[in-house]
């Protein structure tokens, strides 16, 4: 196993793995994450078609996309408060001792890191890229899907922007050439959840920015399965041409508590 990294490290699956963790106990000096392959064991709900395909190569997804004529904030993962853009949602779960998958509940003392890597569409369109945890993940209430977690922002042409994100209202720093990864960190207790704070790298994991966006609200109940969600939708009401294309990079590491 590699050292572990002081902070971040360039490659997201190679800190200590990326898949579940290890038999006998996880390394929890270089917990790795575990990459999102939306082929493989992921529900894609997408209320007005607007995914054609979904393939997967070298860590990396790419959502070939239906036509959207006419745009709306709904499709967005920002600014409204019904969301009607298509995600990819799994159990939300962490591995025991013995690699057997846990699943978190809302009641469950647990966090959740997430990492977003900008890659670059072959013709994209202006567009918000979503990653956390949801209590219901087909909703498309924004208050009902409570997601939080990370985003990822490009327009149709020039510089990304990445942060947090909660609900309908994300925090994000500003676009920003040098942008490679946004790392995510959000916390729950107690059916309640906490802040989604994010910190932006570039490509050598030096810092570029760095803010938080609190959710403080409490879940419906603290007995309901709580999911991963990938979900991708377009900034604001911007259209799609048939044949667009986004790229998703992304990862995850679910960590559950006793407390004490």
């Amino acid at each position: 196993m590699a050292a572990s990294p002081i902070f971040y490290p360039k490659s997201p699956a190679g800190m200590g793995g990326g898949g579940a963790a290890p038999a006998g106990g996880a390394d929890l000096s270089a917990l790795g994450f575990v990459p999102v392959d939306l082929t493989d064991g992921w529900t894609l709900y997408d209320p007005d078609n607007l995914v054609d395909t979904v393939t997967h190569s070298g860590g990396v997804n790419t959502v070939t996309m239906n036509g959207l004529a006419v745009g709306s904030n709904d499709y967005a993962w920002a600014y409204s408060a019904t969301i009607r853009a298509p995600r990819w949602y799994k159990a939300l779960t962490a591995p025991n001792a013995s690699d057997q998958e846990q699943q978190i509940v809302s009641g469950d003392a647990f966090t959740l890191s997430t990492v977003l890597q900008f890659q670059e569409p072959v013709d994209r369109f202006a567009t918000q890229a979503v990653i956390g945890s949801a209590f219901n993940p087909t909703s498309t209430a924004s208050a009902d899907i409570d997601l939080i977690g990370g985003m990822l922002q490009y327009p149709a042409s020039g510089n990304p922007l990445a942060g947090a994100f909660w609900q309908q209202t994300p925090s994000l720093a500003g676009a920003n050439a040098n942008l490679d990864r946004s790392f995510v960190v959000h916390n729950a207790a107690a059916g309640r959840m906490g802040t989604a704070a994010y910190i932006n790298v570039d490509n050598t994991g030096g810092f570029l920015a760095s803010g938080q966006r609190a959710g403080n609200a409490s879940y419906n109940d603290t007995t309901t399965n709580l999911s991963i969600v990938v979900g991708l939708g377009t900034a604001s009401t911007a259209t799609i041409t048939a044949g667009e294309d986004a790229k998703i990079k992304a990862f995850y590491r679910a960590v559950r508590f006793t407390l004490p």
